[in-house]
């Protein structure tokens, strides 16, 4: 990844504390990480957009089967590739966001006891 998108994962990760910060929200962990995905997925979509495979016209159904199974087996290469680059930018953006929210809200939570 380069700095530019580095910053701007880093600039997403900030807004999303504060949001939840904003919200004095008690977000559970299974909806936070959800969350922080659908954001990730959208971001490696900005950074870069895919290019899916033209779609096979309906002429009889005995030529669109198999171009349909062909096309969902090209569907696969971009997808994989999407899905890689997301995934990628999730683990950045996790951690940034579990960097300034969730370990400071524990350590909130551990001096009021």
């Amino acid at each position: 990844m380069t700095e530019v998108q580095l910053f701007a994962i880093g600039l997403v990760a900030s807004v999303i504390v504060w949001l939840l910060k904003l919200a004095k929200a008690n977000v559970q962990s299974g909806w936070l990480t959800v969350g922080v995905y659908v954001v990730s997925l959208a971001l490696a979509f900005l950074f870069a957009p895919l290019a899916l495979p033209v779609f096979p016209p309906f002429v009889d159904l005995v030529t669109f089967a198999p171009a349909f199974i062909a096309w969902v087996g090209a569907l696969l290469i971009p997808l994989s590739a999407f899905v890689g680059f997301a995934t990628l930018i999730y683990n950045t953006l996790l951690k940034s966001v579990l960097d300034q929210y969730v370990k400071p809200f524990f350590a909130k939570k551990a001096t009021k006891k």
